[in-house]
């Protein structure tokens, strides 16, 4: 549907409505034209969130928590999604790995053996709050 504002009307299809500047005039009720909020990225909800962490970290990480456990995006399961800030995850594609034994099945560790270790950092920041 093509929208036209010509003048004092707004032209929707073939269909004219008056402007609310000259509703009195031509004696009927017009609703200023809005447009829709913008939507938040999909499946993206307040529960994720970025941090940067520290060598012998990667940096930027996007996570949530999985329970007690940390979870980093991933789009594969396995590989952390460093580098990536909240705007750059395609959450409709995020497989998280979760820290713990999850990690264990794809690391060999659960990523809480090493108090440097980002799973250590989240896990024990999480009761600290990061800021």
């Amino acid at each position: 549907m093509q929208k036209l504002l010509r003048g004092s009307y707004l032209f929707v299809g073939l269909v004219a409505l008056a402007s609310a500047a000259n509703a009195e005039e031509v004696g009927v009720s017009a609703v200023p034209f809005t447009t829709a909020p913008p939507r938040p990225a999909p499946q993206q909800s307040a529960a994720w969130q970025a941090r940067t962490f520290s060598a012998p970290n990667g940096g930027l990480l996007v996570f949530r928590y999985a329970g007690v456990n940390p979870a980093c995006a991933s789009y594969d399961g396995r590989n952390c999604l460093w580098g990536q800030g909240l705007q750059q995850v395609r959450y409709s594609q995020v497989r998280p790995l979760v820290c713990g034994e999850r990690h264990r099945s794809v690391w060999g560790v659960t990523g809480y053996e090493d108090r440097k270790h980002w799973c250590s950092v989240a896990r024990a920041a999480r009761s600290t709050n990061f800021d």
